[in-house]
């Protein structure tokens, strides 16, 4: 709804329809339309902390989406049961260096219980992990480099 009603908001025949004044003049209209996808997913993302992080707002149950990065792409596949969540991150182009992750827990999820397990292409990884209300936040280490085609999966177990 929000991206139709900016698209309806610039008539096509009496105006340009990539010329946002919202998004400075002469700004892509593919491109403003990019934060809607950011904001969905809850992306996060500083290349030089080696931090990526999301945090679904539209059916975190069963979400999934594409990410860019610094050096690679790729997708983010988040799956919810009343017991787990896993998030898996496949990365289909390029490296990505990765220190930190974050992802949204459900609200209802226990402290107590939370037990998390992250691989690399089936391989455990170490790493420590410390919860700020529903937020899950992930320290890896050491630092770990992806190198496309490579498949990083968190599991979650609350």
């Amino acid at each position: 709804a929000i991206c139709r009603a900016i698209h309806e908001r610039y008539a096509p025949p009496r105006f340009n329809p990539w010329n946002e004044v919202e998004c400075g003049d002469h700004y892509a209209r593919a491109l403003a339309s990019w934060g809607m996808l950011l904001n969905l997913s809850g992306f996060e993302y500083h290349g030089p902390k080696g931090h990526l992080g999301f945090a679904p707002r539209l059916t975190p149950e069963n979400f999934r989406c594409a990410f860019t990065a610094a050096e690679g792409w790729g997708t983010l596949s988040q799956t919810r049961t009343p017991h787990a969540q896993q998030n898996q991150i496949q990365l289909r182009w390029g490296r990505l260096r990765l220190r930190t992750l974050a992802f949204q827990l459900p609200e209802e999820s226990s402290t107590k219980s939370l037990q998390v397990q992250v691989t690399l292409n089936g391989h455990p990884l170490p790493c420590r992990w410390n919860r700020k209300g529903s937020r899950l936040e992930i320290q890896l280490e050491p630092e770990t480099l992806l190198q496309a085609p490579a498949t990083l999966t968190v599991h979650i177990q609350t």
